[in-house]
């Protein structure tokens, strides 16, 4: 039987408020390093709209995220076109990060 996977735990604050995730501890920088991007958009849109309350700030900026990653989604396609097989290992590597239940 092989051991337990090691779990890190990671601190994420924002918005005047901190999370606690778990993740293995290869993915410690990876994380942070996301939840840091995060934090830079609320905190933009903070300086720019003031408080608008945790819930609206939140969605306002995973939109602009979202926004973000459709962009940049379409212009790998745009590169791919054309390439089928490099559009086919695009479109398996998008789904690499999946929300689990």
């Amino acid at each position: 039987m092989a051991p337990p996977r090691r779990l890190a735990e990671v601190a994420i604050s924002l918005n005047n408020r901190t999370y606690r995730f778990s993740c293995g501890e290869s993915e410690v920088h990876r994380l942070e390093e996301i939840a840091n991007y995060f934090k830079s958009k609320l905190d933009g849109l903070m300086q720019e709209h003031g408080a608008l309350g945790d819930e609206r700030l939140i969605l306002m900026a995973a939109l602009m995220v979202t926004d973000e990653l459709f962009d940049a989604r379409a212009d790998v396609d745009d590169l791919l076109d054309g390439t089928e097989g490099l559009k086919l290992a695009s479109d398996a590597a998008g789904g690499r990060y999946k929300a689990q239940g």
